[in-house]
């Protein structure tokens, strides 16, 4: 399942600069195709991640359950984020903010993953 989750995310940030640079050259239909598989991708990493969760959680042998709630959290507000980024690129807006918190939050969900987690 893990290998499914990493391939989802993968190609889900591959989608999402390509959906952000098709907004950026406003190449509308392009963009709203992209953008669909975008968030069907958002869905398979839901999907995968929360069973990879709930699997981690029902784990008798894994005693601290902490970080792999926080690693969740992050999961699904980097989802969020990347969400917000390509709706105001779309809109025309563009906030600095909602890019360094992406970045932090991506940094830490790969710390959390393959490092904490060991995953």
């Amino acid at each position: 399942m893990i290998h499914v989750h990493v391939t989802s995310w993968f190609l889900g940030l591959v989608f999402f600069v390509v959906t952000y640079m098709l907004y950026k050259k406003n190449a509308g239909k392009k963009a709203k195709i992209f953008h669909m598989i975008t968030r069907v991708l958002y869905l398979v990493i839901l999907a995968t991640g929360g069973h990879m969760f709930a699997n981690y959680l029902m784990d008798a042998g894994i005693v601290n359950k902490g970080p792999i709630i926080i690693k969740g959290i992050l999961g699904i507000t980097l989802i969020g984020l990347m969400e917000i980024i390509l709706v105001q690129r779309k809109r025309g807006e563009v906030r600095i903010m909602n890019w360094v918190f992406f970045f932090i939050t991506f940094l830490l969900v790969l710390f959390y993953g393959y490092v904490v987690i060991g995953g």
